[in-house]
């Protein structure tokens, strides 16, 4: 992380809190708290973080619903939900009201970490301007530099829920490599923000012709395959791992 980061802790359990922050701080990071979703709106009111690590299953105002409010007051911090024994109701809604990513309670801390210097390095890059460069480590561009960009500018863009650019860009990714099981599940997952129900089970499949093996696109699978049968899945949206250029 090339500053400070400040992140907030959501969580209602203490030993949680006290958990995440142990882990985040030998990063460097500046912590706050909050133990409910009204005490994290407070706090979001009164100060700039780059991150909050939200639980979503909270007595009072709980993970959604902190979101949703969030939102609808306009403010685009970046959201990781952090749930218990990997049950995530409404995942597809969270992901539009752009939640970033997901963590099963209780996160190994060096995953934890990894995430949160993910999220931040592409908040840093964001709040620089949409135009700014996030590849000045990267030196000469070629092909294989340039798919890595486009990639991570489309998981950018999806996060600020603006899919009309992340398909510009995942559709460069696919030109320069159409065998990218990564670039197939990425585009599959946008699909599905927008409703192309589909549209996204193809670029599933896709991902998985190209890579019978790769796990978020068999994620992805999985909860089709149970949504459609019974008619509900806990597996959450799965966008496969882009780390910052």
């Amino acid at each position: 992380m090339n500053h400070e980061s400040h992140i907030l802790i959501v969580d209602d359990e203490p030993n949680v809190r006290l958990m995440f922050r142990t882990a985040i701080e030998t990063t460097g990071a500046k912590i706050a708290e909050a133990s409910d979703g009204q005490g994290a709106l407070d706090a979001l009111a009164a100060s700039k973080f780059d991150l909050v690590l939200l639980d979503l299953s909270m007595p009072g105002i709980d993970g959604m619903d902190t979101l949703e409010r969030l939102r609808e007051r306009g403010d685009d911090t970046p959201v990781v939900i952090i749930t218990a024994h990997g049950t995530i109701p409404h995942a597809v809604e969270a992901m539009k009201l752009g939640a970033i990513d997901f963590l099963s309670k209780p996160p190994l801390p060096d995953t934890l970490r990894r995430v949160v210097a993910d999220v931040c390095a592409r908040s840093q890059h964001q709040a620089k301007g949409p135009e700014a460069p996030i590849h000045e480590t990267v030196g000469q561009i070629t092909p294989e530099s340039q798919f890595g960009l486009d990639l991570m500018r489309a998981k950018r863009a999806i996060n600020r829920r603006d899919f009309a650019e992340a398909e510009i860009h995942l559709k460069q990714a696919l030109a320069l490599k159409t065998d990218s099981a990564e670039a197939q599940n990425l585009m599959g997952v946008l699909l599905e923000l927008r409703n192309d129900h589909d549209a996204s089970y193809k670029a599933y499949r896709a991902a998985l012709k190209v890579d019978a093996h790769y796990e978020p696109a068999k994620h992805n699978m999985m909860r089709y395959y149970e949504r459609f049968t019974f008619g509900a899945s806990n597996v959450p949206i799965d966008f496969g791992s882009i780390e910052p250029a």
